[in-house]
């Protein structure tokens, strides 16, 4: 079941969503701070995200349907993908066709695709584009920075949400 924290806004059809994530605390090593495009605000709903880790690098990470396992990227990582520490640049792109790619960057101007481009997950129109972060450990705070966070596309909401999915959390 889905435990994390969303900051969101709402989009309609294709868009994107940029980011720098400045830092990720280390409370567990699967601790995780990105950008995700969510098709629902259903726990277990589905998603594509590229998440940057206190040490094991960066990865995209879906959920394909409803109520499925999260599958990862790790069996087609590059090495370099691997090596990611923040502070470094992430992108999420979903196109009309409901195809997303992920991408990384070391100065936000200069995007390496992600090996596991595309990810083809069916979604309504509407769907929920943020920043994601989890501490991997419901007993803990994580706590993360970003900075430069840009939403292209239709976007249907100007205000920040932010809500916890999962357990209770401060």
């Amino acid at each position: 079941e889905d435990q994390f924290r969303f900051v969101y806004k709402r989009l309609s059809g294709p868009g994107s969503i940029v980011a720098q994530v400045l830092s990720v605390e280390n409370t567990h090593p699967e601790a995780k701070a990105g950008v995700m495009i969510r098709g629902s605000l259903d726990l277990n709903a589905p998603f594509a995200a590229v998440v940057v880790t206190p040490s094991l690098g960066c990865h995209f990470q879906t959920r394909l349907v409803l109520g499925t396992d999260v599958t990862t990227d790790n069996s087609v990582a590059t090495p370099e993908q691997n090596a990611i520490k923040a502070p470094y640049w992430i992108k999420m792109e979903r196109d009309a066709a409901d195809n997303f790619n992920g991408y990384t960057s070391s100065d936000g101007v200069h995007w390496t695709p992600m090996a596991w481009n595309p990810q083809t997950i069916t979604m309504f129109p509407e769907v929920y584009v943020g920043m994601v972060l989890t501490s991997r450990n419901a007993s803990v705070l994580c706590k993360a920075r970003f900075s430069d966070v840009q939403v292209h596309g239709s976007v249907l909401s100007g205000n920040w949400t932010n809500e916890a999915f999962g357990v209770a959390m401060p």
